[in-house]
């Protein structure tokens, strides 16, 4: 991007509404509790863990520490010229009954109709489910992922709907399930499992071709390559969006010679770029995002440094076409949150960018426009 200067403007924001206790969030006291445990004096916060666009941009689905999933409809005026965030307040709360794993807006989300306004999570020991996020007391369908032999519920760590929106994949521990939307309270229609098990090494010989660990990121291109990342820092490529083979799995772990330089602990994002050519990897407590050509997805063609992830919490990135002239140049922007409280970074598929602000550790939710 050269020496192009980045500017940022927060439009809409909850303010300190999620800045109290989780054990006290009916205190209507402008001041946050401190915490009980009494650490370093801070006050304990109802902080967002994650937070999801709908594909019409019209709202914001988050998952909060307490375990809530929360709508936020934007206002129409939120573009508007004015000289003050708008304050945005929840439109519809989910408290689950355990600890969410993950969850996935369906991709045709459109406010207005209703019927398309759904939501998928997963928590634990309990079904998968598919709400409606302007009121979650409508469950439309759920969906079972139960281990055959002690017959509980397994974990699902990541959730991806298809670009049709009829299917969905879930990621957890050395496994890959495709489900149908329709079928409710069905399993699974097919599973992969990433690392054979000690009889299928004995009766096959060598492992197949997949990778391991918990699948905590997923993403497909429109070609219907699904993509996985796992804890393990290893990547699987699947056919017929996650319905067929493995096609290539590899490590994103750095040589020897640039460890200093390409650091990381877990796959937590992957994006594909709009054209389907490229993909590009973060990883948590890494300072870049690893760029790789889906024609030889075994070597690295980018490292795009600058990211400033040094935290274990899982931060997002997001890759969009653009228009302006550096678009010309480089195809794609990647926006990226990092661990600074004060940064948001843009980088372009070729080479690092600059740096603009995410409210990260600010404990609130806030719309940012950048120009």
């Amino acid at each position: 991007m050269g020496n192009r200067v980045l500017t940022t403007e927060c439009v809409a924001t909850t303010g300190i509404t999620f800045c109290k206790n989780t054990i006290d969030l009916t205190n209507d006291d402008d001041e946050a509790p401190t915490r009980r445990n009494g650490g370093r004096g801070r006050p304990e916060s109802n902080f967002f863990r994650e937070a999801q666009f709908s594909p019409d941009g019209t709202t914001v689905v988050t998952h909060n520490e307490d375990q809530c999933l929360r709508t936020f409809v934007l206002p129409p005026e939120l573009l508007d010229d004015k000289t003050a965030p708008i304050v945005l307040r929840e439109y519809a709360k989910f408290t689950a009954p355990s600890n969410i794993q993950s969850y996935a807006v369906h991709p045709f989300f459109d406010l207005q109709d209703p019927t398309t306004t759904l939501v998928l999570h997963s928590s634990t020991d309990h079904p998968l489910a598919l709400r409606n996020v302007l009121d979650y007391a409508t469950a439309h369908a759920k969906y079972n992922l139960i281990s055959p032999t002690t017959e509980r519920y397994l974990t699902t760590n990541s959730l991806l709907f298809t670009r049709d929106g009829s299917h969905f994949v879930t990621g957890g521990h050395n496994q890959l399930s495709m489900f149908d939307c329709s079928r409710n309270y069905s399993g699974p229609l097919a599973t992969h499992q990433l690392v054979p098990g000690k009889k299928a090494r004995k009766l096959y010989g060598a492992e197949s071709l997949g990778c391991k660990g918990i699948v905590t990121a997923l993403a497909v291109n429109d070609d219907g390559l699904l993509v996985a990342g796992t804890t393990e820092r290893e990547v699987g490529l699947y056919a017929d969006g996650g319905g067929g083979e493995c096609v290539v799995a590899f490590s994103v772990a750095a040589p020897p010679s640039e460890k200093h330089v390409v650091t990381g602990s877990g796959v937590m994002h992957l994006r594909w770029t709009p054209d389907g050519k490229y993909l590009l990897a973060a990883e948590r407590q890494s300072d870049g995002i690893q760029v790789y050509d889906v024609r030889n997805m075994v070597h690295r063609v980018a490292w795009l440094s600058g990211r400033k992830a040094g935290t274990t919490q899982k931060l997002g990135i997001e890759v969009v076409p653009a228009s302006d002239e550096y678009a010309r140049r480089s195809g794609v922007k990647c926006y990226v949150s990092d661990d600074d409280p004060a940064d948001r970074g843009v980088m372009g598929i070729t080479s690092p960018a600059g740096a603009a602000e995410d409210p990260v550790s600010d404990n609130k939710l806030a719309v940012w426009t950048v120009s």
